[in-house]
């Protein structure tokens, strides 16, 4: 088969026809990124709000992906240990861990920050105060403008200037359940209020649908061709939630933004995404119409990769796989290699697969391990050649 396009090769694997190598998309954080940009002498790698995707699309991704929304008003956001910042959300953010470091130490934490070996897994931003805690705080509370220019322009600008060539999909994860717990409300009150004061969780909830259906129709409008959503729901084992509960709280309020979006164009892609083992809602995911899910991340029941694969993959494209949590930042080049071929067999054998890690790539992965898994992927991805021939 001919060479194709890759805004057409990743067309085709969402419709299962065939292609001629399995697409690719690869996300990795700002010390990770910048790490590898080394490799490829390139020196432009942003990440978050202002994104450039140079680095991605020369490791041979098919798709920019770029996110908008309560996730990424933060996690790319520069915080100094210490600091605390505010978002558009009114949600107080951090840095995890490591406020009492004193100069010596922090000169020692960045010798570990060396070009070749596994770096110390680097402090990350995290909520520190949550905006709504009763009826009076959501009465009062004004979500964010969901036709702000600073969102909308850059996504605009992408698809004048890439559009032709690779497909184009922006990220509104965190959408509903984990937008809630994690940032609006706070982890142990959402779920302890899911039952003392369910009015509550449910106008959070409606809210944010309300909220994300009005930006997601925006974004629509501006033709892209897929919209991401989707909240961690799963753990290591199970759910966070039953799955009776996000069918009670998620699945209707997707399935309303579903529409709306779909209405704005008919021919849009959607892709689902949790963390963690979120195996049982993969029916439901399939019923709301989305055509793409993952990042597969290999925990709980999402383990049994050629299960899922068997039994759900003529209905439902999938993404990721490769686990991000030992495999890629503590296995042995020789393991890595390994482990893109297993993924390969699993998920990627008769098409409906895009390659992915199952989450970023983080400053802890060895670069040699970086390198072995783009190789393994250019060896081990390839239509008519093992082992997908």
């Amino acid at each position: 088969m001919k060479e194709l396009k890759p805004r057409d090769r990743f067309i085709r694997a969402l419709r299962h026809e065939k292609v001629d190598r399995v697409p690719r998309l690869f996300r990795m954080k700002r010390e990770a990124k910048e790490k590898i940009a080394r490799i490829f002498g390139i020196t432009e790698s942003e990440t978050g709000l202002g994104h450039q995707p140079q680095l991605e699309l020369r490791m041979g991704n098919d798709a920019i992906i770029y996110q908008i929304g309560i996730n990424s008003e933060f996690s790319h956001h520069p915080i100094e240990i210490g600091e605390t910042w505010v978002s558009p959300f009114d949600v107080s953010y951090g840095k995890s861990g490591l406020e009492g470091r004193s100069e010596e130490e922090h000169k020692q934490f960045m010798k570990t920050q060396e070009y070749w070996g596994p770096a110390k897994v680097v402090p990350e931003n995290f909520p520190s105060a949550h905006p709504i805690s009763s009826m009076e705080d959501l009465k009062n509370y004004t979500w964010p403008d969901p036709a702000d220019p600073r969102l909308l322009d850059p996504i605009k600008s992408l698809c004048e200037e890439y559009q032709d060539d690779y497909f184009i999909m922006v990220d509104l994860s965190s959408t509903l359940i984990e937008a809630a717990y994690a940032h609006i409300v706070g982890t142990q009150k959402f779920f302890l209020f899911t039952f003392d004061q369910p009015e509550l969780i449910n106008g959070v909830l409606d809210g944010l649908m309300e909220y994300y259906t009005e930006l997601g129709k925006n974004v629509v409008d501006l033709g892209v061709d897929m919209i991401r959503v989707g909240d961690d729901v799963g753990a290591q084992q199970s759910m966070m939630l039953s799955p009776e509960m996000w069918r009670e709280l998620a699945k209707p309020r997707f399935e309303y933004m579903f529409q709306e979006y779909k209405k704005k164009n008919a021919d849009l892609f959607i892709k689902f995404h949790s963390c963690g083992d979120y195996s049982p809602i993969i029916p439901d995911i399939i019923e709301l119409g989305a055509d793409l899910s993952g990042l597969m991340q290999p925990t709980g029941g999402n383990k049994d990769q050629k299960g899922i694969k068997k039994k759900y993959g003529e209905d439902i494209a999938f993404i990721g796989g490769l686990d991000v949590q030992n495999l890629l930042p503590r296995g042995s080049v020789e393991e890595v290699r390994a482990g893109v071929l297993n993924v390969m067999k699993n998920l990627g054998t008769g098409g409906g697969y895009v390659f992915s890690p199952a989450h970023y790539i983080l400053a802890d992965v060895a670069i040699q391990n970086v390198w072995a898994m783009y190789e393994a992927v250019n060896d081990y991805g390839v239509y008519g050649k093992y082992p997908l021939d």
